[in-house]
């Protein structure tokens, strides 16, 4: 069957039966703006905690006669373990404007080197490694970090993550069900013509393609739909909730491309039984 033909009849059927194409579109929108808002809500708790996440540094307290090319070795030393990004040397004069700015009192603290971590490295086991490796260190008086907030955001996250994939799944599984039965009712309004086809000889593929074409026009366009509401709701709560970001571009682009798939594939599933005379 020519594309060009299919295409075209896609095009006609929707025209013939606009209310029913008009309640897939809407339908299909509806289905994966929720599923769009669940996406929009998890990606940002999930930027949030990885912010958080971001601070989780290792602090490595000196001796009071470590300097010169002593200080500048144990740098180059601490550097070399696995998951280290940087490490920035913090005076004592720089250690008690840092007290005094946090705690509103001046305390002597002793120099130390500030140990930023790559972040792969920015969880509770991995900042616990690199301090491990740091402490036996000549010059190293003492090595601190954040291993219990540090562990309980890691956990925060790892729960996060598992609720974001059950939900996820919950979500999708709905939504396959709505759209394929939305689907389903708009090949039934036309179960006649499909019957008239197949007695003349149309072959199943010469039947299931323009409905193939207009089911994956209807998921797409649902899809866009969706992701119009969603950046219209975005637009009227950002200005109260700073911080708030929309999903990226590749995000958006999976989710048109899901919309596609799911009317494509809810056509074909729902033609198969009209397809038997």
């Amino acid at each position: 069957m020519n594309f060009g033909y299919a295409m075209v009849e896609a095009i006609r059927s929707m025209r013939r039966v606009p209310l029913m194409t008009t309640v897939s579109v809407g339908t299909i929108a509806l289905s994966l703006m929720v599923f769009g808002l669940f996406l929009v809500v998890t990606y940002n708790v999930r930027g949030a905690l990885l912010e958080v996440q971001a601070k989780v540094d290792v602090e490595a307290y000196l001796e009071e006669d470590v300097e010169g090319e002593a200080l500048s070795l144990l740098r180059a030393e601490i550097a070399t373990i696995p998951g280290v990004e940087s490490v920035r040397y913090i005076s004592k004069d720089q250690a008690r404007e840092r007290f005094a700015a946090e705690y509103g009192d001046e305390n002597p603290l002793p120099a130390s080197l500030l140990v930023t971590l790559i972040e792969s490295q920015r969880t509770g086991s991995g900042a616990e490694t690199v301090a491990a490796g740091i402490t036996p260190m000549e010059g190293v008086n003492e090595v601190v970090w954040g291993k219990s907030w540090a562990d309980r955001l890691d956990r925060l996250i790892l729960a996060l993550t598992a609720l974001s994939i059950l939900i996820g799944l919950v979500v999708s599984l709905a939504s396959v069900f709505v759209i394929g039965n939305t689907v389903k009712l708009t090949v039934w309004a036309r179960r006649d013509a499909i019957e008239i086809m197949k007695l003349v000889g149309a072959t199943d593929g010469f039947v299931k393609l323009p409905f193939f074409i207009e089911g994956t026009i209807q998921g797409f366009a649902g899809a866009g739909f969706a992701l119009l509401i969603l950046f219209g709701i975005y637009g009227y709560v950002q200005p109260g909730l700073a911080g708030v970001v929309f999903l990226p571009t590749g995000v958006c682009g999976a989710m048109l491309a899901m919309g596609a798939a799911l009317g494509g594939i809810g056509s074909q599933v729902s033609i198969k039984q009209f397809l038997e005379v």
